[in-house]
Parts: C-alpha cells; structure tokens; sequence
C-alpha cells in the first residue's frame, strides 16, 4: 500500500528537472526562428529597396539613352567601383527644374550623383559598379564585381552588408553583387532608325 500511495503523491525530481531541460530546448529553438525571421524581414526590405533604386537608375538611362548606350568617356552614367563613403562623381551643374539649362551628359552626372547619395544613405556599405559587361555568372549563380568594359549590355551591379552577417558576409572584399540587373542594351541611339517590318 506504502507504494502505491508513494507513486500518487506528485512529481518527482527528475520528472521536473527534465521537463525544465525539455522547455529549455524547446526556447532556444524559437529564439534561433526568430532570429532567422528577423534576418529574413530585414534582408526582404533591403532587396526591395536595392531592387527599387536599380529601377529608379534604369529609367533615368532609358531616359538619356544617348549617353547611357555610349561606352566611352561621354557616359557619365559609367562608375567603375563606387563604395559608400567613398567621392561621388558627377560634381557640378544641378539639373533641377524647367529652367536648367543641363546637356545631355551633365544630365547623366547628376542622375548618377543623387541617384549614389540614395544609395549611400538606404543600403548599409553600399558597393556598386554600373558598366559594360557581358559576363555570365559562375557555376554557383555569383556575378563578380570586375567589368569587361566591352559589350552592349549596360548593367548595374549593387552590394551591401547585410543586418546580420554571417561569417562569409562580414568579409566586405569577398562579398558578391547582391543584385546585377541590365539597364539598358546597348546601341548608337544618336543615329538608329527602326527597320522597317
């Protein structure tokens, strides 16, 4: 009778130190999804937002396509390595308003200037290169950040750090383009007249 009274009186020790260890791991794993929720919300809004400022930059191009098609010197749209912090290019004429009087590759200096201070200021260690590149990606589905200079394809590639690295991402050297994307083909605008059909 002594034992059967003994196994009715409550919980033992162990059952609770285990059912302590058993809510102990069960915690841990919600924090670590939380954290993984928190790295996937912030990574969502910043591809956002580094998809929005590409698209931004593109119409500007499609816009002066004159200039964005050139690969040369006059295509003042061209930045060859530009990290956040880093001298802006484009200083000069502002071509704000009705009544500024911007050339064409003024225009394009301006666009490229405002267009980097948004970058700087929404994407945390911003890297970008906007180039004539045809480059394909590598096996693993990376782009590199160097530019053939050569080819019809006017692309633009963004980088920046994301809110919580992991080990590979805290390198900023080794860090890939995040986002590559054409902002316009290639081709003399100055003087293309549609074939006929």
């Amino acid at each position: 009778m002594a034992s059967s009274k003994r196994a009715e009186e409550g919980f033992s020790l162990l059952e609770v130190l285990i059912s302590i260890v058993v809510l102990g791991i069960g915690l841990l794993g919600a924090v670590g999804m939380l954290m993984a929720a928190v790295r996937s919300t912030n990574e969502s809004g910043s591809l956002s937002t580094a998809v929005n400022l590409v698209r931004e930059l593109s119409e500007k191009a499609r816009i002066n396509k004159n200039i964005a098609a050139r690969n040369n010197a006059e295509n003042t749209y061209l930045v060859d390595d530009w990290r956040s912090g880093g001298a802006l290019p484009g200083a000069g004429v502002a071509c704000i308003g009705s009544t500024a009087a911007c050339s064409k590759e003024a225009l394009a200096a301006w666009d490229i200037r405002t267009w980097l201070e948004r970058v700087d200021a929404t994407l945390p260690e911003a890297r970008v290169a906007v180039c004539f590149d045809d480059n394909p990606p590598d096996e693993g589905g990376q782009y590199a950040w160097s530019c053939r200079k050569a080819g019809r394809n006017l692309v633009v590639k963004l980088g920046w750090a994301p809110r919580l690295p992991t080990e590979a991402e805290k390198d900023a050297a080794k860090r890939p383009p995040r986002v590559v994307m054409q902002l316009i083909p290639g081709q003399d605008y100055d003087d293309f007249t549609p074939t006929s059909f």
